[in-house]
């Protein structure tokens, strides 16, 4: 099943990061995740900001669309390390 999403832009917020290699020989991209974006992720999931960050993962989609779809899920049992 295919999905085609449409962003107006004129409605949205956006802000640049920087984007930092990281990892062996610069193997992993680096960038941040708006402050904003997080705690309004947090508070729809009725968490404090500091319980998200122990509770939740970044996760990112991508595919056979242009760019990166994030998100935010609870951590599995195993993932809690």
């Amino acid at each position: 099943m295919e999905t085609t999403i449409f962003i107006d832009d004129k409605n949205i917020l956006k802000k640049s990061y920087k984007l930092r290699p990281t990892g062996k020989s610069g193997s992993t991209i680096e960038t941040s995740i708006p402050r904003e974006v997080f705690e309004r992720e947090a508070r729809q999931l009725g968490l404090t900001t500091e319980e998200a960050l122990k509770k939740l993962i970044a996760v990112w989609r991508f595919d056979s669309f242009r760019g990166l779809h994030p998100s935010f899920e609870l951590k599995d049992e195993k993932d809690k390390k």
